[in-house]
C-alpha cells in the first residue's frame, strides 16, 4: 500500500513509525507470532513473512510493506492513524518525543464469513474461456464434477473451489472470463480458509506430488500430461499453507516437485520452500515450464503442436509423462512378482506341511525343529524344511545380531524365504532367514536340564504351574503322571527321576490344556495324544532333556481327512502350547535380565 507524505510528522517520527519491530507489534496486536528458520510468521495469516524484522511481506496477495502499511491493511487505519497509533506504541508524543504514553489496546484483523458465491446455471462461459486458454475440454469437466470449478453469476467469473478433506468447500477464488488479451479480474472470496488449495486425489501408491501456483497453471500442466491424474495441488498465489495441509493429510509423500511460475517471485517462492522442505526431510525438486512465464503460457505456445512439448526435455517435465507411466507400469510388475513369489512361497509351505503330516521321519524333523525355534511358526518351520535339508537354528539377520552373531557376506543372497508380519502388524511379508551354518560368531548355549539341579526343580514347577487343573500326587500311579479327564485332576508320581516327570508332566499338561476344563467337548485323549505328546517332545528338545520320540505309525491315518489348511493350525496350535509352557519355564530357571533370545512371535 503506498505511503502518502505528509508534513505533519517530523523524519525523526517518521523514522520511529518505520522501524518499529514487526514481532513485538504483531505480538502487541494479538497475534500469535512463532519464527520459522531467518523470518517470522503469525498463525493467523501465516503467509506473512517478516525477514529482518522491520518489512514484511504477504505472499498470497504479494503485498508488502512496513510497520505503517501493516496498520492501514491489516487494521483499517488511515496513514495519520497508523503513524500516530506507533508513535503512541513506542511511548513518544509527536511533539514530545520524551514523554512516555500508555500503549494503545491491541486491534485484530476481523476474519469475515466464508461463502460461495451464487451459480450460474450453466458453465457455457466458463467452459469456452478456459478452452481458448488451451485447457482440453476433459479437464475442464472433470473439474467441474469434482466440484472444484464452477461459473458464478452474474458476472460469469470462474470460481475455483478449494475443498477440505471432508469434501466441504472452505476457499475459494475467482478468475474473469470476459478479457483473453489483458489482465482478467481475479480476487480470493472472503473468509477463505489460506489452508486448503485445489487438490487432486492422492495416490498412496505414489510418493511424489507436484505442486503449482494458480488452479489454472495445473489445469494447463493435465492437458499437456495426460498420464498425471492425482498427486498435485494448486496453491493460493505463492502461499505454502495448502502443501502442509496435503502433506499432513497424505504422510506416505516423500518428494516435492515444485511447478512454479518462470519468473522473479516463483523463482525466490521456490528457493524459500526447497529451503523448507528439505530441512524437514523432504526431497525437493523445481521444474519450470521450457517456454514462457507460466505453464498457460507454455501451452498456448504449444497449443496445436503437440511435437513441440518434446523440446527441452533437459528440464525433465518435457518427460514425466513417460516417467510417470514407466513407473506405473514397472510398480505393476513389482506388484505382480511379488505375488508370484509369494503364492510360490505359500504352495512350497503347503506341500511341506503335507509331507510333514503324512510321514512319520518328516514329522520327528519336525518336532526338533520346532523345539530348536520355539519362536517361529509351524508354517516358517515348514518352509526352512523345504528350502535346506540340513537346517537346524534359523533367524533372521536381526536375530543372530542380538545373539552376537552375523551372517556371512557370502551368504547374504542365500537366505531362506519365510512369512512373517509386518512392522504394522497388519500383513504378511516375505522376509530372509538364514541357518547357524550361514552366520558367525558367539557360540549359542542351548538349555541342558540336569536331574537334581535347582533349574530342573524350578522348572518342573513352572511346569506344574501352567496345570490349568488342580495337581495333586500319588505314589502308586503306574506313570510319571496322567490327566484324570473325568475328574480333570493332573495326578503325578513324586518318586519318579526328573527327566522322566519333566517328559510326562508336559504331555499331560498339554491334555488338561487341550480339554481346557471340559469346555472343549470335541476333546478325546485317545485322538490327542499326538499333539500332547508332541508338546512334550519340543518342551523336552528345547530344554535338552532327554525322551523317546512318540509313536507316529498313525500319524498319516491322523491327518488323512484333514485339508492342508487344517493340518497347518492343528501343528500352529502344537507350537502355541509349546511356546506358552515353555516361555513360562525360560523366565523360571533365567536371570531376571536375561530375556529369550528364540521368542519371535511375530513370525508364523
Amino acid at each position: 500500500m503506498e505511503q502518502v507524505k505528509t508534513n505533519r510528522f517530523t523524519d525523526a517520527e517518521m523514522t520511529i513509525a518505520k522501524e518499529t519491530d514487526l514481532p513485538d507489534l504483531l505480538s502487541h496486536l494479538g497475534y500469535s507470532v512463532r519464527r520459522i528458520g531467518s523470518y517470522y510468521t503469525t498463525r493467523e495469516m501465516d503467509s506473512i513473512r517478516i525477514k529482518n524484522r522491520r518489512s514484511w511481506r504477504r505472499y498470497s496477495t504479494s503485498q508488502r510493506g512496513d510497520a505503517i502499511t501493516f496498520l492501514q491493511e491489516f487494521c483499517g487505519k488511515s496513514f495519520q492513524e497508523a503513524v500516530e497509533y506507533l508513535l503512541d506504541y513506542h511511548g513518544r508524543a509527536r511533539d514530545s518525543p520524551t514523554a512516555p504514553r500508555p500503549r494503545p489496546p491491541p486491534v485484530k484483523e476481523v476474519q469475515p464469513v466464508f461463502a460461495l458465491p451464487p451459480a450460474h446455471t450453466d458453465q457455457r462461459r466458463v467452459f469456452t474461456y478456459l478452452q481458448k486458454r488451451g485447457i482440453a475440454p476433459r479437464v475442464i469437466r472433470s473439474f467441474i464434477s469434482a466440484g472444484l470449478l464452477y461459473e458464478d453469476t452474474p458476472y460469469h467469473n470462474c470460481v475455483f473451489v478449494g475443498r477440505d478433506r471432508n469434501g466441504q468447500p472452505v476457499s475459494a477464488s475467482k478468475h474473469g472470463t470476459c478479457d483473453l488479451n489483458g489482465s482478467s479480474f481475479k480476487g480470493g472470496i472472503p473468509g477463505s480458509d489460506k489452508g486448503t488449495g485445489f487438490p487432486l486425489p492422492c495416490s498412496p501408491a505414489l510418493d511424489w506430488m507436484l505442486v503449482f501456483e494458480a488452479a489454472i497453471d495445473l489445469m494447463s500442466f493435465l492437458t499437456l500430461y495426460p498420464e498425471v491424474r492425482s498427486n498435485a495441488i494448486a496453491l493460493n498465489c505463492l502461499y505454502e499453507g495448502p502443501l502442509d495441509t496435503y502433506l499432513k493429510e497424505n504422510p506416505h509423500l516423500r518428494r516435492i516437485i515444485l511447478c512454479l511460475d518462470a519468473d522473479g517471485p516463483g523463482r525466490e517462492a521456490a528457493e524459500r520452500m526447497n529451503e523448507r522442505y528439505t530441512a524437514e526431510g523432504y526431497s525437493v525438486s523445481y521444474i519450470v515450464p521450457v517456454q514462457g512465464k507460466d505453464w498457460n503460457e507454455y501451452l498456448q505456445i504449444v497449443k496445436g503442436n503437440p511435437e513441440k512439448i518434446q523440446r527441452g526435455g533437459h528440464y525433465l517435465v518435457a518427460n514425466l509423462g513417460q516417467i510417470i507411466s514407466d513407473k506405473t507400469a514397472a510398480d505393476a510388475q513389482r506388484r505382480e512378482q511379488r505375488q508370484a513369489e509369494r503364492e510360490n512361497i505359500a504352495a512350497m509351505r503347503d506341500a511341506c506341511v503335507g509331507e510333514i503330516t503324512s510321514t512319520p521321519e518328516v514329522y520327528a524333523r519336525f518336532l526338533n525343529m520346532q523345539g530348536d525355534n520355539p519362536g517361529y511358526g509351524a508354517g516358517s518351520i515348514a518352509l526352512v524344511m523345504a528350502q535346506d535339508a540340513e537346517a537346524t537354528v534359523f533367524g533372521t539377520p536381526e536375530r543372530w545380531e542380538a545373539q552376537s552373531r552375523a551372517v556371512l557376506d557370502t551368504e547374504r543372497d542365500n537366505g531362506m524365504k519365510i512369512f512373517t508380519k509386518s512392522q504394522s502388524g497388519r500383513f504378511y511379508i516375505l522376509a530372509d532367514v538364514y541357518d547357524i551354518r550361514q552366520t558367525q560368531g558367539r557360540e549359542l548355549k542351548p538349555h541342558q536340564l540336569q536331574d537334581n539341579t535347582p533349574e530342573m526343580a524350578a522348572a518342573l514347577a513352572a511346569l506344574l504351574d501352567r496345570s490349568p487343573v488342580l495337581v495333586t500326587a500319588d505314589v502308586e500311579l503306574s506313570a510319571a503322571a496322567r490327566y484324570d479327564q473325568q475328574r480333570m485332576e493332573l495326578v503325578v508320581n513324586p518318586e519318579v527321576p526328573d527327566s522322566e516327570a519333566f517328559a510326562a508332566i508336559a504331555a499331560e499338561v498339554a491334555h488338561a490344556r487341550f480339554h481346557d476344563r471340559g469346555f472343549n467337548t470335541y476333546y478325546d485323549r485317545e485322538s490327542q495324544d499326538l499333539a500332547a505328546q508332541s508338546v512334550s517332545c519340543i518342551l523336552c528338545r528345547r530344554f535338552g532333556v532327554q525322551r523317546e520320540p512318540p509313536d507316529l505309525s498313525g500319524l498319516a491315518d491322523a491327518y488323512r481327512e484333514q485339508s492342508i489348511q487344517s493340518r497347518r493350525q492343528s501343528l500352529d496350535g502344537i507350537q502355541s502350547t509349546s511356546r506358552q509352557i515353555g516361555n513360562a519355564i525360560e523366565k523360571s530357571i533365567a536371570p531376571p535380565q536375561r530375556s529369550s533370545p528364540s521368542r519371535h512371535d511375530h513370525e508364523r
